[in-house]
């Protein structure tokens, strides 16, 4: 690690910080945090570091809103399947955006997932650019500037993490490879069950439709985010609409009495 940052020094925080703003799962605030705490051994100057992570956070979220204003709805869910959380990727996102707007920006990046698809969605939802680098320019700099406060603050801490690592070398990497392993392999372990589940409840649009149209006293509840209802024109007649982030709140309106069919696309 030191002796990556030492051999390619500034150029290095500029490209690892857009590689992530591009979507690459390289996590490039350790890297940030890193390369502050050992600054003045690495002769690094904390306002160039700044700088050119700002640059190139911003650049990543500039190239994701032309696609979101050009390509609209179809960005974000390209964006989702990538997730390990598809599933509610696209409506969690747009619910979050629909009651916070472009402020949403401001601290899109210290939330996974929402710090990739929140740039698309604002181009997608026709924020102005200048509002746009506005915002994201006030989130991107209050993220950069927590990594480079945490790596001043804990500057012994993470010394002291280098010298550990490098003393058991290949050990430690290896150790640290399993644990991310494990975990992505618990996260698709769970969407497997996930989706079995579904499976066995699952209807088909088809098949709700002549249930409905046969006068079944269903309870139909329509889970899009506020967003997708106004901007999707399709709608089933006498649906309950609960937008994601108000299900806990309001799960009480749905009838016990009948079936009842959910659906969020």
């Amino acid at each position: 690690m030191v002796e990556v940052l030492r051999h390619h020094g500034y150029p290095f925080f500029f490209f690892v910080v857009l590689a992530e703003s591009l979507g690459l799962p390289v996590p490039s605030f350790p890297f940030i945090l890193i390369g502050a705490a050992l600054a003045a051994e690495l002769h690094f100057r904390l306002v160039g570091v700044v700088a050119l992570s700002v640059l190139a956070a911003l650049s990543g979220d500039s190239l994701w809103y032309l696609l979101g204003k050009r390509r609209g709805r179809s960005i974000l869910q390209k964006l989702c399947s990538l997730s390990l959380n598809a599933d509610s990727c696209v409506g969690r996102t747009e619910d979050f955006f629909a009651r916070n707007g472009p402020k949403t920006l401001l601290f899109a990046k210290f939330i996974p997932g929402l710090n990739t698809v929140a740039s698309p969605l604002a181009g997608m939802l026709k924020t102005s650019y200048a509002r746009f680098v506005l915002f994201d320019l006030g989130g991107v700099s209050l993220w950069v500037t927590s990594a480079v406060l945490l790596g001043l603050g804990f500057r012994t801490e993470v010394e002291w993490l280098i010298e550990w690592l490098a003393a058991f070398g290949r050990t430690s990497a290896l150790i640290l490879s399993l644990l991310l392993a494990g975990w992505f392999l618990l996260k698709w372990v769970d969407r497997k069950r996930f989706f079995r589940r579904l499976e066995r409840s699952r209807i088909s649009p088809q098949d709700l439709k002549g249930r409905l149209a046969q006068g079944e006293d269903l309870v139909v509840v329509d889970l899009r985010s506020d967003l997708a209802y106004r901007q999707q024109g399709s709608r089933i007649p006498g649906a309950i609409h609960i937008p994601p982030g108000e299900f806990k709140l309001r799960h009480g309106e749905i009838p016990k009495d009948r079936p009842v069919v959910m659906y969020c696309t």
